[in-house]
């Protein structure tokens, strides 16, 4: 039996991961030519989950820092932007509906807990360097990895086969097997998803590119390029947040030496890592996503 995919077929059987009810609701209002702000707003408040993850963004961007945002207004909503609300409920939209699934080998909370992790760190990240909005950078850290959910549920038995035969350091062979078998690999289906969802070209593109940056003719510097490279680090936070004692010195060598790329100072690299730990940790608790302690960062964790 083949095992290749079909998009387009997949997507008619309701087989790939996709919002669902009040967030469908929403994620369709938000595509709306001229939505009304009014029942955007009232369908948001209907979801505490999204309306606090909104609010929370709406105070990072807030000019009036001494009046904080408490509830969801026609307002906030011009401030954050309709196109961040739209990706922001995508996003979570994913975590709540599929904590679990059938693909045996397949770790479901290690991979939301570092899709969690990542998307703090690219909203971090993205509050240090401005280059895209923080709600499209959250957003874009946590559907990095939707490609792995997507061949999780459209193939459990075969992707479920190819995590068993590959370990995690060798993740171009894994890739390379996923486009054998399937035609599609993690990142090209997640590319694929995130079309679908009407999801920018240019975040699209960072998902696709942010394993191994430097494989793609990016034009350093450029705004494609600092994206990608941001998504990488926070890729590689996100390793860190979740990896074992063992792992962690390599790992940070990979943070500086990509920091350094970017031009991200040790002090502020730092405060955005502390930041997205605890920001890591907040979202825990809300989505019933396992975390760990992290120990706010040092400059001297970098030291040679």
């Amino acid at each position: 039996m083949s095992e290749l995919i079909d998009f387009n077929e997949l997507k008619a059987a309701n087989v790939l991961p996709s919002p669902k009810d009040v967030r469908l609701r929403v994620m369709r209002l938000c595509q709306q030519e001229n939505v009304s702000l009014n029942a955007l707003a009232q369908q948001i408040q209907a979801d505490p989950i999204v309306a606090g993850r909104i609010i929370k963004i709406a105070n990072s961007v807030n000019p009036n820092k001494n009046r904080p945002i408490a509830s969801i207004t026609t307002d906030v909503l011009i401030l954050v932007g309709i196109a961040s609300v739209r990706q922001v409920v995508l996003g979570i939209s994913l975590v709540a509906e599929h904590r679990t699934g059938i693909c045996k080998n397949f770790a479901y909370s290690r991979f939301w807990s570092r899709s969690a992790a990542m998307a703090c760190a690219a909203q971090s990240l993205g509050e240090s360097i401005r280059v895209a909005p923080v709600a499209e950078m959250f957003t874009c850290g946590l559907l990095a990895g939707i490609g792995s959910l997507g061949l999780a549920s459209a193939r459990p038995t075969a992707y479920s086969d190819l995590i068993v035969q590959w370990s995690p350091s060798q993740l171009r062979e894994m890739t390379q097997a996923e486009t054998s078998l399937f035609g599609y690999n993690h990142l090209t289906l997640a590319a694929a998803m995130m079309a679908d969802w009407n999801i920018p070209r240019l975040f699209i593109d960072a998902v696709q590119y942010h394993e191994t940056p430097a494989q793609f003719n990016l034009e350093p510097g450029s705004r494609q390029w600092r994206l990608t490279l941001m998504l990488h680090l926070a890729g590689k936070i996100a390793d860190l947040f979740v990896a074992t004692d063992d792992e962690k010195e390599d790992i940070l060598a990979l943070i500086h030496a990509c920091a350094v790329q970017l031009e991200l100072e040790t002090e502020r690299l730092c405060n955005a890592i502390s930041i997205a730990a605890a920001d890591w940790h907040d979202w825990g608790t809300i989505l019933q996503i396992e975390t760990r302690p992290f120990t706010p960062m040092a400059g001297d964790a970098f030291a040679s």
